[in-house]
């Protein structure tokens, strides 16, 4: 018996030898040295005036941290359209529950009271075309908006947006909008939409977004969120407007590295997980992700030196990069200042980011 244990040692030695692939996939690992570091902190210092942290974590500890511009570990950031990504895993955990409805159900079956008739809009002749059927509007799903497919005419970050913000009720503001394409027929982001989902979301699981997020993500996580901004109807904001500390990013983004998992505990599905973040909108190009491969339910696909990394985005400079294959969580924040460069500063952060995940 002996001779035949050692002669498979041996065996599998030389098959390991010949046969790479038999050997065990371990996580390449980041040659974050002095220099290479220094060089870094240096240049993303200068690069970026309204950097507040940039933070990475590989194989669920901390192997850069830095603080910048007068920021530090206790420095709470506005992480803006971050949120549509935390409300997504929220989503994940009422389906986890069984109370999340079926994707396809269309969302004023949820909010019925939205569901008024258009005909006040009857003597506007034309509106350029735009579509204002309501038999259009009762299609919309809870699959449409989270996939940023709703149809609504809309322009992020322009004068309807504005509107939106300054209206007594933003979701019955959205889905009073024209239609400009049907719903599930072409990607366009959507803030509004993304308050119409969470107004339903909170619905469904009969308490406000906040409360249901502390009970179930946040208080698992030790995250301690004390500013999620509401609107006219109390609501908190789906798509933004949450307040975070840099290292609570990091734990959210370690939750998704670790397939919603933290230590036993199973906080949110992996399958839910896996939906979320597959390509479930094909978009392989948008300004400020390079090497855009899709879109899922509110989170951002792109490769980084072909790694493939699942992004939460918010305006500014606000990002959570999740890359499983490299074990890795990069996290950064900027401040909202007049240094900001909007969406120019997420492209540098990106150009950063693939400066990390090469350096293996």
């Amino acid at each position: 018996m002996k001779f035949k244990h050692v002669l498979q040692v041996i065996t599998i030695s030389v098959l390991t030898i010949f046969c790479p692939k038999l050997k065990s996939q371990a996580t390449p690992k980041i040659d974050l040295s002095k220099s290479f570091t220094e060089k870094f902190t240096g240049e993303i210092k200068d690069s970026i005036p309204s950097l507040g942290s940039f933070i990475i974590a590989q194989n669920d500890k901390i192997i850069y941290e830095q603080y910048f511009h007068g920021a530090s570990k206790e420095t709470v950031f506005s992480v803006k359209s971050v949120t549509k990504s935390i409300t997504s895993v929220l989503a994940g955990i009422a389906k986890d529950k069984n109370l999340l409805p079926d994707l396809n159900t269309p969302v004023l079956k949820i909010l019925p009271e939205y569901n008024v008739s258009r005909s006040r809009f009857k003597n506007i002749s034309n509106l350029e075309g735009k579509i204002l059927h309501d038999s259009i509007k009762n299609t919309v799903t809870l699959r449409n908006l989270m996939m940023m497919q709703g149809g609504f005419d809309w322009v992020e970050n322009s004068k309807v947006s504005m509107a939106m913000g300054f209206s007594s009720d933003p979701v019955r503001f959205v889905l009073e909008l024209p239609f400009e394409e049907y719903p599930g027929a072409v990607f366009n982001y959507n803030s509004g939409e993304t308050y119409v989902f969470g107004a339903a979301l909170s619905r469904i699981v009969n308490t406000s977004l906040k409360q249901f997020a502390d009970e179930n993500l946040f208080q698992p996580l030790n995250i301690h969120i004390t500013k999620w901004d509401t609107d006219p109807q109390d609501r908190n904001l789906a798509g933004s407007e949450l307040f975070m500390k840099s290292s609570e990013m990091l734990k959210f983004g370690s939750l998704i590295l670790n397939n919603g998992k933290v230590g036993n505990k199973q906080i949110v599905s992996q399958k839910w997980l896996q939906e979320s973040t597959s390509e479930q909108v094909k978009l392989d190009s948008w300004d400020v992700m390079p090497d855009a491969n899709g879109y899922g339910y509110y989170w951002w696909r792109r490769k980084t030196n072909g790694h493939q990394a699942y992004v939460a985005t918010g305006y500014g400079g606000q990002l959570i990069c999740v890359i499983p294959d490299l074990k890795m969580v990069i996290v950064t924040t900027c401040f909202l200042n007049d240094k900001n460069k909007g969406r120019a500063d997420i492209k540098r952060l990106h150009y950063f980011i693939d400066k990390i995940t090469q350096a293996h």
